[in-house]
C-alpha cells in the first residue's frame, strides 16, 4: 500500500508537474541549489543571462533514465511511462538498487516530425549515484546528456498538457522577437512539485539554445 501511495504522489508530480536586463550571473564558488528543487536533487546549472520573462541557463552534463511516452487523450500513456521509471528507481534494476526521487520529471515533446523523434519521459539520475544500474525493463534505458544551454521559461500553479504547450509557444515567440537562435523542433517540459504543494509551485519549459 505504501508503494502504491508513493507512486500516486510521484505520478501527480508529472501532471502538476522581452528585453534583457543586465543582471550578472552569480559567480559564487559555492553552488546554491535552486529553491524550487526543495529537498530533492536536481541538475546543476549556471545562469548565463536573466531576461525579463525567461532565463538562459548553462547546464552541466547530466545522466537520465528514460522511457518512451505514448500520448493519448486520457493520459494512460503517461501513467504507463511513469510506472516504468518508478519501478526502476525502487529496485527493478540489475542491482536491485533503490534510488532517491529527483526533480525535474522531464517530458520531451517533439513539435516537428521527423527529425524530432518520439516523446519520452525522463527522471534525473542523482549525483550520488555514480554508476547507475542497468534497467531490466527493455523499454527503460540510461542516457547521458552533455553540457548544454537552454532558454527556460518558468511559471506556477498546476500545469496540464495545454498549459505547457501554451507556455512553450510564448517562449518561442519571445526568443524569435529578440533574434535568439534555438532548436525549434522540440521542447522539454519540466515538473517539480508533488500534488499537495499548493503554493510556490514551479514548472518550466525549455528550448535548446544554439
Amino acid at each position: 500500500m505504501e508503494i502504491k501511495y508513493q507512486l500516486l504522489l510521484s505520478l501527480l508530480l508529472v501532471l502538476g508537474t522581452s528585453q534583457a536586463t543586465e543582471q550578472e550571473p552569480d559567480v559564487s564558488d559555492v553552488y546554491q541549489k535552486p529553491k524550487f528543487c526543495r529537498e530533492l536533487d536536481c541538475p546543476v546549472y549556471r545562469l548565463v543571462k536573466q531576461y525579463d520573462k525567461f532565463e538562459h541557463r548553462a547546464y552541466e552534463a547530466t545522466r537520465w533514465v528514460r522511457t518512451p511516452l505514448e500520448s493519448d487523450f486520457f493520459g494512460l500513456g503517461m501513467v504507463t511511462s511513469f510506472r516504468r521509471l518508478y519501478k526502476y528507481i525502487t529496485g527493478s534494476n540489475a542491482e536491485e538498487m533503490k534510488i532517491n526521487m529527483t526533480v525535474p520529471v522531464v517530458i520531451y515533446v517533439p513539435l516537428n516530425q521527423p527529425p524530432a523523434g518520439n516523446s519520452t519521459m525522463s527522471f534525473f539520475v542523482p549525483h550520488e549515484v555514480q554508476d547507475p544500474p542497468k534497467p531490466t525493463d527493455p523499454k527503460v534505458y540510461l542516457s547521458n546528456s552533455p553540457a548544454k544551454s537552454f532558454y527556460v521559461r518558468s511559471f506556477g500553479n498546476y500545469a496540464l498538457d495545454s498549459t505547457y504547450a501554451m507556455e512553450a509557444k510564448v517562449l518561442a515567440e519571445e526568443l524569435q522577437a529578440l533574434g535568439l537562435e534555438f532548436i525549434d523542433s522540440f521542447y522539454l517540459r519540466s515538473g517539480y512539485n508533488d500534488p499537495f504543494t499548493l503554493f510556490d509551485r514551479h514548472n518550466e519549459v525549455w528550448f535548446v539554445a544554439k
